[in-house]
């Protein structure tokens, strides 16, 4: 009877130190990837701070813009920073909680080569089945990475014929853009060949104002150089507009006028409200200043001075 006793007290210390050894090890592994996940989300915040605060300073050191077009600019550096903050701070705790799981698996006493077979296997299966997936969430990190859009920006996707508006939101596998009827279109940016924004840098106002044959030419290009001139300065306008010199010269000459251009740097996205204004201010100025139009003039050819 006293060896039967030693024997069942024996089996129950045994388990019981299992039991024990197996809830440290457990606990130990839950603590350390807690604190793994803690430093990761730290390094990333970091990282992205250090980023972005770069990438402000670079910005305002060479902006030209207004104090509005600032702002817009280090909103969307801080965006992107965002999204990019959060897309590493997810892929490391999948990584985390993956390995940690496999230890605790391995604790329990679990053989986890089975499951690490297993998982390649499925792995492989999943990635020929999720080519597009894994296509359009890679063209979406080097979307964010590469400062290629943001959400306000005017683009147009598929170059000609395809489709322009205003992005309202950028993920890693969908972008959506609305264009100018209102329709919301949701595009995948791993089919995102060709794209062209309209918001980064600058744009260009073209005007193109038509005198008549008879009108002195070299007289309505001053007069159209001094009109875009007063624009830049009006104060109303001065922040839409770049400071470079207006490009004014003849475009076209046709049976019934001559066409002179009139090109306009503008801060982007500025270019159609600067056009609509310069087009009234050419008219004006060159009635003001005796200039005719088109069927106004007579039937001589253009002046020009020498």
């Amino acid at each position: 009877m006293p060896v039967a006793q030693s024997t069942s007290d024996s089996v129950v210390d045994f388990f019981d130190n299992n039991v024990v050894g197996v809830i440290l090890s457990l606990l130990g592994i839950l603590v350390i990837a807690l604190i793994a996940r803690w430093l990761w989300h730290r390094v990333v915040r970091r990282m992205t701070n250090t980023f972005t605060n770069s990438a402000v300073t670079r910005h305002v050191a060479g902006d030209r813009g207004s104090e509005r077009e600032r702002a817009l600019a280090i909103e969307r550096y801080r965006a992107r920073a965002s999204a990019v903050a959060g897309m590493l701070a997810s892929v490391g705790t999948f990584i985390i909680v993956s390995v940690a799981l496999l230890f605790a698996l391995s604790s329990l006493g679990i053989d986890i080569a089975p499951l690490l077979a297993s998982a390649g296997i499925a792995g492989i299966a999943i990635g020929f089945g999720a080519q597009t997936i894994v296509r359009d969430f890679l063209s979406g990190v080097f979307m964010i990475l590469e400062n290629q859009y943001g959400v306000g920006d005017v683009v147009t996707i598929g170059g000609i014929g395809g489709v322009t508006g205003t992005v309202e939101d950028v993920g890693l596998r969908i972008t959506r853009l609305r264009d100018a009827e209102g329709t919301v279109w949701f595009i995948t940016n791993g089919s995102v060949m060709e794209l062209g924004n309209r918001s980064q840098g600058w744009s260009v106002a073209v005007v193109d104002v038509p005198v008549g044959h008879g009108a002195d030419l070299s007289a309505a290009k001053r007069v159209l150089i001094d009109t875009a001139l007063a624009m830049q300065q009006d104060d109303e306008w001065s922040a839409r507009i770049m400071p470079d010199e207006p490009i004014v010269g003849v475009e076209s000459i046709t049976a019934t006028a001559v066409t002179i251009r009139i090109r306009l740097h503008t801060v982007h996205e500025q270019q159609y409200l600067v056009a609509r204004e310069l087009r009234i201010r050419a008219v004006r100025a060159l009635d003001a200043a005796g200039i005719p139009m088109p069927g106004t003039a007579g039937t001589a050819g253009p002046t020009v001075e020498s």
